[in-house]
């Protein structure tokens, strides 16, 4: 029998050329067919050089994954778990969404402000100047879990991205003005799409519509699931009140033309959203600029029925309007106060909204 030795990478025997593949550490390693087994000179250990586009792992060459991290800022990507990147500072989580969210009431991270649970005094005091009856009696409300609120109105620009069309009125604002001319079916079918969008659950089951969000959504027969609904929703009309005021009982939390587009200084227009001065939890325009949807049937005396023992209220279980908060652009300085509720029909296009979600 002949002597075998090693010429580069193949081996001769009685002078016959072989593939080192067939004998040596990289015998029977084909690599997966996407590259070829080669031995370190040195240590003599195989491994796989792979085809563009793959790579090893263990003694087969497999596709390369690419991350697929999109609008994520953190965590891991949901095709390959390659990390998006990270949130930095100690204060701020990442959710399941690649999103990163304050644990620290007050500060806020990209679109979202933590509100913490908590009990206020829902309403206004019967010596508020320019009060009017339906913001009392002043009540105690428990909100007993901590939530998410969207720092500002949702945008022109956001509505466009998701749904494709914009309904706003007044179409000189820019993209980051609030959207308008909605009405209350169109709010509650975008928190559904979002929710979708981001592969969450929806918090409201919406059947027999006619027409199409922000054209002519009308006649909706909308349910909504639980405020445990990991989604995105409205607020109810006690957790608008209670994050808008951030701890004031006062009629407003600054001085009016710091805080709010009104009838004085807005010129009849809207404007781009977070240009004043936000509330102590971080909320812009919470009070002017535009009317905020909410999910509340409106009860003028609903008030009186939810005098004692208030807690995470959903609003009166029957209605033929719904309520918003806030005030617009358009307001006279007695109605840019905390306390101001007005209502609409669902089908009524005016207002604009802000959305909340559960903390994980």
């Amino acid at each position: 029998m002949g002597h075998l030795f090693r010429v580069g990478l193949v081996t001769v025997l009685l002078g016959t050329c072989v593939a080192c593949s067939d004998h040596g550490p990289c015998a029977g390693i084909d690599c997966g067919g996407h590259g070829y087994c080669e031995v370190d000179d040195e240590s003599g250990n195989a491994s796989c050089v792979c085809d563009d586009g793959y790579v090893a792992d263990g003694m087969k060459c497999v596709k390369e994954c690419v991350p697929a991290c999109g609008d994520r800022i953190c965590g891991p990507d949901p095709v390959c778990g390659l990390s998006c990147g990270g949130c930095g500072e100690d204060w701020l989580f990442c959710d399941t969404n690649g999103k990163c969210m304050s644990n620290t009431v007050g500060r806020c991270f990209a679109d979202w402000c933590l509100i913490p649970a908590g009990t206020f005094a829902m309403g206004s005091p019967d010596d508020e100047p320019d009060r009017e009856p339906d913001e009392g009696p002043v009540h105690n409300v428990t909100i007993t879990r901590p939530f998410y609120m969207k720092k500002t109105l949702v945008t022109r620009g956001e509505w466009k991205s998701l749904i494709g069309n914009n309904p706003s009125k007044d179409r000189a604002c820019s993209d980051h003005c609030p959207i308008q001319t909605l009405n209350w079916f169109d709010a509650v079918w975008y928190a559904n799409a979002l929710s979708k969008s981001e592969g969450l659950e929806t918090c409201y089951t919406i059947t027999d519509c006619t027409g199409a969000a922000g054209v002519d959504l009308a006649d909706c027969k909308v349910t909504f699931s639980s405020l445990d609904c990991n989604g995105y929703r409205l607020p109810t009309e006690a957790e608008w009140e209670y994050a808008a005021r951030a701890g004031t009982t006062e009629a407003r939390y600054g001085e009016v033309d710091d805080i709010a587009w009104y009838l004085d200084n807005s010129r009849w227009n809207p404007h781009p959203v977070g240009m004043k001065t936000p509330n102590a939890w971080g909320l812009h325009d919470v009070l002017g600029n535009e009317y905020e949807l909410v999910w509340d049937y409106y009860g003028e005396d609903y008030y009186s029925t939810c005098e004692e023992g208030c807690t995470d209220p959903l609003g009166p279980t029957t209605g033929i309007e719904r309520a918003a908060r806030g005030s617009c652009y358009a307001s006279p300085a007695k109605s840019v106060r905390l306390a101001l509720r007005v209502h609409y029909p669902p089908e009524i296009r005016l207002p604009g909204f802000r959305l909340v979600r559960s903390v994980p």
